[in-house]
């Protein structure tokens, strides 16, 4: 009974939050955003282990070029970043698509388009970076049928209510569990030669492919080379940048060449591999807007972080 009790409590507090705070953030837009920032300075403030792991994580990706100030700041923004982008998907809830379209401009269409003309699909390959939420949105509005792997919650209330605010911008989604239904929706999304976004940069322990990543290693999940290989589309890198006035640019580059020999684990080790240097290369220009906390370095017997962390507090 008490189960009960507090999981229709907990439910019920976040439909009314989620329903107060988008309407504030679509009547007053600025207020919102300027209250996201604050949060997010209290957030940052208030947890130690976020503030810690997301700074840690910075300085052994950069080394001793950068400083314990500039990690600090790099890591903030990054948690400012990530509020902000909250706040914008309510804020395009029930915008026009002519709304949409001036205020998320479009690099690089002409890549997307070579990628659909070959006539297999596209698998968007993203990652936690500017407004992510918003990849799949903004290529909906566009006219593109696109579809976007998600991990739901468990509960089957907040995955219906967290469904319902995506179809309000868009996103049409393919829910990640139970994997094997997943994949058919994935493939059957390809065989119509539409898009699905994959956000492919969580590097944690257990299965994956160890691969190189800042100097260090990171196991990293083969699903979107596998499927990439299996079905013949074509991967296509694509981020939503946020600008420095604050708006918002969806980057799509160009195809990422793969090898496809057949070389079996070879060829999807190696694939991975150019996947993750995508990644680096794009963190590395965009650093303040990359969840830092969203991974985990592969560590060898021997490795010892803590160690490491001071050899890189002396050395600056």
């Amino acid at each position: 009974m008490t189960a009960w009790f507090t999981g229709n409590v907990a439910y019920l507090s976040t439909r009314i939050g989620f329903k107060v705070g988008c309407s504030l953030a679509r009547n007053f837009p600025e207020t919102a955003f300027w209250l996201s920032a604050r949060l997010a300075d209290v957030g940052f403030c208030i947890s130690p282990s976020f503030r810690q792991r997301s700074v840690g994580n910075i300085r052994i990706a950069f080394g001793a070029s950068l400083n314990g100030s500039a990690a600090l700041n790099i890591a903030r923004r990054s948690l400012r970043n990530f509020f902000r982008s909250c706040v914008e998907i309510a804020a395009f809830m029930n915008a026009s698509d002519e709304e949409i379209r001036a205020k998320i401009v479009i690099d690089g269409r002409e890549n997307l388009d070579a990628a659909l003309a070959k006539g297999s699909g596209v698998l968007i390959l993203s990652a936690h970076l500017g407004n992510f939420f918003l990849v799949g949105s903004r290529l909906a509005f566009e006219g593109i049928p696109t579809y976007v792997l998600v991990n739901q919650p468990r509960e089957g209330r907040f995955a219906r209510l967290m469904d319902d605010y995506r179809l309000q911008v868009r996103q049409q989604t393919i829910h990640a569990r139970p994997r094997r239904e997943a994949l058919q929706e994935i493939n059957a999304v390809l065989r119509r030669n539409q898009i699905a976004v994959v956000i492919a940069d969580e590097y944690r322990k257990g299965n994956g492919i160890q691969v190189p990543l800042f100097g260090r290693t990171v196991n990293a999940r083969r699903g979107p080379i596998t499927l990439a290989l299996r079905t013949g589309a074509a991967l296509v890198p694509a981020c939503m940048i946020r600008q420095p006035d604050g708006t918002l640019k969806l980057i799509i580059e160009p195809e990422l060449e793969l090898d496809r020999s057949g070389k079996g684990k070879a060829e999807i080790r190696e694939n991975t591999v150019r996947m993750t240097g995508w990644l680096e290369r794009t963190v590395r220009r965009y650093p303040d807007q990359w969840n830092w906390m969203n991974f985990r370095w592969w560590e060898s017997p021997n490795h010892d972080p803590v160690a490491e962390t001071q050899h890189l507090r002396q050395a600056s």
